[in-house]
């Protein structure tokens, strides 16, 4: 149906329901009032108030909203929801005012919600669209914060959890009364503030995981990809992969001291900050790749590194997209692999040479020397055109063996120590 509001100065052309296509008249009502026939205080095509400027003085001015409506030729706005007649000026600044809350449109003088206005249906409309997308967002938070405990449980049957945490992963199996020692036992009632803590250490407990997994796959700790072949024996874990679970073990410690519900604040703490575990291994390596290095640039990417694994700086995803392409940048200058494991053996093998045979130059580019392995001509790195190789089999000052290309401890040729 197409909309009816319509005067001898606009119509709109769309249909009902839909935003006006024409403008609110500005021109004065023609029509007079048939209790007493003064003439309307409306606009043309609107509704008409029922309040005389003359009979009803008083009643129409008790309420100051602009300060007009004692003025002669002030036009009033009658609001059908409520039955209320306020001045039009000062109605269009109190709808067209910003506020920090969301809701719908209401008359300023009884806040009765104001759904069917011709005048100003475009401002209630917006307003309506408003309102109808934050419903939506909630109702989709609420929908995902509709916590199971089949959900939890899912989390906790990673095997994984047999080799790391495995007192916590407990700890949360025996509260949510599932497992086969609680299948007999009738379930305790979880609030949903419960079951949303619950949910988020396990999701803590996984990522823990994960994350000490790769550290330890990446230096070769890992006996078993699988993860589930050995227990936790952190005489055999490197240096750096101990800090790493003493760093991890804090975070869960305060996680799991939780025990009615969680505050969204300290969940975002504990996120980021297990963010920032992920990265320090590749942050550690890269200190270690740096440590006695005079590249200035390379300097300077270390300095910007510092400042952004500041621990006093909260990690958030903008920090780590930061930190991730300060590393990417930094292969530039000391020659990262830039390759996986597996590709890294595919090309080891197609060469062909034994252990130490693979080199790099003073800024980390690598290189290999056939034949017995020891240097008999100089020359320059195709990257970074820094001196490589030798004479006398032995290697140009600040090259060095590349151990990370095929896990050689010595040069092949003694000399070239």
């Amino acid at each position: 149906m197409k909309c009816p509001w319509k005067c001898e100065h606009h119509q709109c052309k769309k249909h009902c329901g839909e935003k006006c296509s024409r403008p609110p008249c500005d021109q004065p009502c023609k029509l007079t009032l048939e209790k007493c026939g003064h003439p309307c205080i409306g606009f043309c095509g609107d509704p008409c108030p029922p309040v005389c400027r003359e009979c009803d003085k008083e009643e129409l001015t008790e309420f100051i909203l602009s300060g007009s409506e004692e003025e002669p030729d002030a036009r009033f706005v009658y609001l059908e929801d409520c039955g209320h007649t306020v001045e039009a000026e000062g109605l269009e600044m109190w709808l067209n005012q910003k506020s920090s809350e969301i809701g719908m449109k209401r008359c300023p003088r009884c806040q009765a919600t104001i759904y069917n206005n011709r005048r100003y249906q475009n401002i209630v409309l917006e307003t309506y669209e408003t309102v109808k997308k934050v419903k939506a967002k909630f109702n989709s938070y609420s929908n995902k914060n509709n916590i199971k405990r089949r959900d939890i449980e899912l989390i906790l049957q990673d095997r994984r959890f047999g080799v790391y945490f495995t007192t916590y992963a407990k700890k949360i199996t025996v509260t949510l009364g599932v497992g086969p020692t609680n299948r007999r036992k009738k379930q305790k009632f979880l609030s949903d503030g419960e079951l949303k803590l619950l949910y988020f250490q396990a999701q803590v407990l996984k990522k823990a995981v994960s994350i000490l997994q790769e550290s330890e796959e990446k230096d070769g700790a890992s006996q078993n990809r699988s993860g589930i072949s050995y227990r936790f024996d952190m005489q055999k874990v490197p240096k750096f992969n101990k800090v790493l679970k003493a760093n991890i073990d804090t975070i869960l410690e305060r996680v799991m001291q939780q025990t009615v519900t969680i505050a969204p604040q300290m969940m975002k703490e504990v996120s980021y900050e297990l963010q920032r575990q992920m990265i320090l291994p590749a942050y550690w390596k890269f200190q270690e790749k740096v440590a006695g290095n005079c590249n200035e640039k390379l300097l300077m990417v270390k300095g910007r590194l510092e400042k952004l694994m500041d621990p006093t700086v909260i990690f958030d995803e903008e920090l780590d997209k930061k930190v991730r392409n300060e590393l990417k940048a930094s292969e530039e200058y000391f020659g990262g692999l830039g390759i996986s494991d597996s590709e890294r053996v595919m090309i080891v093998q197609a060469v062909g040479l034994k252990q130490g045979h693979w080199f790099k130059c003073p800024n980390g580019h690598i290189y290999c020397i056939g034949e017995c392995g020891g240097a008999t001509q100089q020359s320059t790195c195709p990257d970074c055109k820094a001196p490589i190789g030798g004479v006398d089999h032995r290697l140009v000052s600040g090259n060095a063996l590349a151990s990370e290309m095929d896990r050689a401890s010595a040069p092949a040729y003694p000399s070239m120590r």
